[in-house]
């Protein structure tokens, strides 16, 4: 008989911690928004690009404080945390884009590489300026519902909201360390299932086309949780080349429904509009979306920040550490920082369903 210890601590919580908003939120009041501005102006002051901004140049002297608790919670507490009362209308796309990053600066001091290009910032949204149909997007890339996963390889996933949709787009957390607490009460077997290292990813671009790694994994006192579910087994090729990445067993479908089964019982929805940020510790915390609309006058637009604090982040093992390398092992000099989304949208040569991972998109060396 299988047997692991329940975890305790401030990361087992479910949906009713929405009704503590203070454990996860700061709200900027009036003179923190004159800090923010001065700030922006200090930092343009030095004629430097957005990429360079830092937690010297971009100077938070009174928040700096609040924003500490930020980072303990995101690392030792919650794993969540929400930044309100950006009034985004006041700033250019350039000026909203360096007090994001300002800000995730004090949070995080490196910044993760998202794809083979390079890119810093991954614009998440549904771009009606897009000719290419959605079915052969990446999720992210749609209005469609997303289901829990974690963005792999990523250790502090932020996100800008620049728009709300007209309706739906809601998004919602679960606790890895409920789900697995859950699932050891209630089904052991799916607990060895889902630790063990058999677990075939997609991982385009490289001739094996897959890694075997666990979803989950207990590492120096912590629970590390890795799961996409449209980067596991077989996924179809846009030029319909066959795949070598093996399906899943009954066992392991079994165990991703039972995991999402237990994130869907215990998930807590979060609001997020226009100006806030929002942070995750994507070991910790799985996320997910609804389904949503964008009016005339609306286009859901969320703007992807993959950080990591250098002294704070946690150890990650070595089964789990290829797609965490691609982010954080490329010198982030050659980061490209993309304001606005794409104006074409190039297709992928492989689709999957969360694109939370996006390595590579061709077999070119």
């Amino acid at each position: 008989m299988f047997s692991h210890p329940i975890i305790q601590g401030p990361l087992v919580w479910d949906g009713s911690i929405e009704a503590s908003p203070e454990l996860f939120t700061l709200t900027l009041e009036k003179e923190d928004q004159v800090e923010i501005d001065t700030a922006l102006e200090v930092f343009k002051s030095y004629g430097l690009d957005g990429g360079d901004v830092s937690a010297d140049n971009f100077p938070l002297p009174g928040l700096k404080k609040r924003l500490e608790k930020v980072k303990e919670e995101l690392h030792n507490g919650v794993g969540f945390y929400a930044i309100r009362g950006i009034d985004q209308s006041k700033y250019s796309v350039e000026d909203s884009v360096v007090i994001y990053l300002g800000l995730a600066r004090h949070i995080g001091d490196r910044f993760g590489l998202q794809d083979r290009d390079g890119n810093i910032l991954c614009h998440v949204t549904d771009s009606k300026a897009w000719s290419v149909p959605a079915e052969l997007r990446h999720g992210i890339h749609s209005n469609k519902s997303l289901p829990f996963h974690n963005d792999m390889g990523c250790d502090i996933l932020g996100l800008q909201v620049r728009q709300s949709a007209s309706n739906g787009g809601s998004t919602y957390l679960a606790s890895a360390a409920t789900i697995f607490n859950d699932l050891v009460k209630t089904k052991p077997d799916v607990v060895e299932t889902l630790l063990s290292q058999t677990w075939p990813i997609q991982v385009s671009g490289q001739k094996a086309n897959y890694i075997l790694a666990p979803l989950m994994k207990i590492f120096e006192g912590k629970l590390l949780t890795s799961v996409d579910p449209g980067r596991l087994g077989p996924y179809p090729s846009a030029d319909s080349k066959p795949s070598e990445v093996p399906s899943l067993t009954e066992s392991q479908q079994a165990a991703l429904d039972a995991l999402m089964e237990s994130a869907k019982k215990h998930e807590v929805r979060v609001s997020l509009n226009a100006g806030d940020l929002f942070f995750i510790n994507n070991w910790a915390v799985l996320h997910r979306r609804d389904s949503y609309h964008d009016d005339d006058d609306t286009s859901r637009h969320l703007v992807r920040l993959w950080l990591r604090n250098s002294q704070m982040g946690w150890a990650v093992p070595e089964e789990m550490q290829m797609p965490w390398k691609a982010a954080y092992g490329r010198k982030e000099e050659d980061g490209v920082y993309a304001i606005l989304p794409m104006p074409e949208y190039k297709v992928p040569r492989y689709t999957a369903g969360s694109a939370a991972f996006m390595i590579e998109d061709s077999d070119d060396e």
